[in-house]
């Protein structure tokens, strides 16, 4: 049994009532008639595979006019945390909440007329919106697992058939964004550029410091790794969110576009063939998208989501392998902007480089969590024996002592841990 199973999951929402639920699927459905019979509730996802919201999948038998049989289906509500909760409070100064509402209903269904009509490509792009509740900051939508969809282990990380595939998704995605924001020039003005650095907030930094603090801590446990990074790692503790901010800078002469924002192995999910191989991926979790550089999602998917190999060996031709995608999707939809070189995009691919660094050494260790304490941003936040207790456990483990074996001296070769 994993460990997961025996943590306490965030409670569903008290209002997610049967009586609720039955107006919205009318609604959904358009149909008056229906009658909600069952509903049965249970949350959705494992400890540390969800650090900025609620998911709870329902499950509902219902019967209508047309069809006196009973029928059954479910869906997935996306909910906040509770008012009182130290997530809620750093996540709503970012905007999050009415972001990801605002992308589920204007814009997400446009990206996908694109997608569908322009780059003629018929698969799903995102789990269609069944209600956007904005008194209650919630979403229901579609459970794509009825269609076999599922997110692939965030433990083992993507092979190379799955990140092909979704370098190739996002190219679209990308392109898309691009030729919607010529088209409608001011989409996306307000509310967009919020990404996990930015200028108007810094309400991860105790996330940042307190996770930085904790890897300090665990290269004490590693005499040479302490020599070598120790003091690297002190000193970014104090300067992390100026570096951050500087990478999500845009640039003059940057290629920019819609951007996912949190783009890493549970926001994804496949679709795969008799053979078992994938065939279509599709995006969930659009809290963070963002107005910038798609270096953004390429830097963190690489840092937290593809085979270790992969992300420091085979970083080059991936960029590449994106690069035309993305150049070819951009003049099927005819976008009239300038389409930087494969020489300027890996230049501008470099200068936000250190978002690997924060990716790799802040987010990713707390998304291969896989241990026996509680995970949550909550526990991150606070200092007291249970939240240290999880913080060191995140750094300490004999996986992640290996990783950063790896991972430390990959990325002070690439000057990211010296001063910048």
């Amino acid at each position: 049994m994993s460990q997961e199973s025996n943590l306490k999951p965030h409670p569903a929402p008290v209002w997610l009532t049967p009586e609720y639920v039955e107006e919205k699927l009318r609604t959904y459905f358009k149909d008056d008639s229906l009658k909600l019979m069952n509903l049965h509730i249970k949350p959705a996802i494992g400890n540390g595979e969800n650090y900025a919201s609620v998911m709870t999948r329902i499950i509902v038998e219902y019967t209508t006019c047309a069809s006196k049989n009973k029928q059954s289906t479910q869906f997935l509500v996306k909910t906040t945390f509770a008012d009182k909760d130290p997530a809620a409070c750093v996540l709503m100064s970012y905007g999050v909440y009415t972001r990801e509402m605002d992308m589920y209903e204007r814009i997400l269904p446009k990206l996908a007329d694109v997608v569908r009509n322009e780059l003629t490509d018929f698969r799903k792009l995102f789990a269609a919106t069944v209600n956007v509740d904005r008194a209650r900051d919630s979403i229901i939508f579609e459970d794509l697992s009825l269609e076999k969809y599922r997110v692939a282990c965030r433990l083992k990380k993507l092979d190379l058939d799955h990140t092909h595939l979704v370098l190739g998704k996002l190219a679209c995605f990308h392109a898309a964004g691009a030729a919607m924001a010529e088209r409608q020039p001011k989409i996306f003005a307000d509310n967009y550029e919020r990404v996990f650095f930015n200028k108007h907030t810094r309400g991860y930094e105790p996330i940042m410091r307190n996770l930085l603090q904790a890897l300090s801590r665990s290269l004490e446990l590693d005499q040479d790794l302490k020599y070598r990074y120790q003091a690297k790692i002190d000193r970014l503790v104090d300067r992390v969110m100026d570096y951050g901010e500087h990478a999500t800078s845009i640039n003059p002469g940057d290629f920019v576009t819609l951007i996912h924002g949190d783009l890493w192995t549970t926001n994804v999910m496949f679709q795969y063939n008799a053979e078992g191989h994938p065939s279509n991926a599709i995006f969930i979790d659009f809290q963070f998208t963002a107005w910038n550089s798609p270096a953004i999602d390429l830097h963190y998917f690489f840092s937290t989501s593809i085979h270790e190999n992969l992300w420091r060996e085979k970083q080059s031709e991936l960029i590449q392998f994106y690069f035309y995608k993305l150049v070819a999707a951009l003049k099927k939809v005819k976008y009239f902007g300038r389409i930087p070189s494969l020489f300027e995009f890996q230049q501008q691919f470099c200068t936000k480089a250190f978002y690997a660094a924060f990716a790799s050494l802040i987010f990713e260790p707390t998304m291969v969590y896989n241990g026996k304490e509680e995970a949550s941003m909550q526990q991150i936040l606070s200092s007291s024996e249970k939240g240290m207790r999880f913080k060191n456990d995140v750094y300490q483990s004999e996986e992640m002592r290996r990783k950063l074996q790896d991972s430390l001296p990959f990325l002070d070769h690439l000057g990211l841990l010296d001063e910048m």
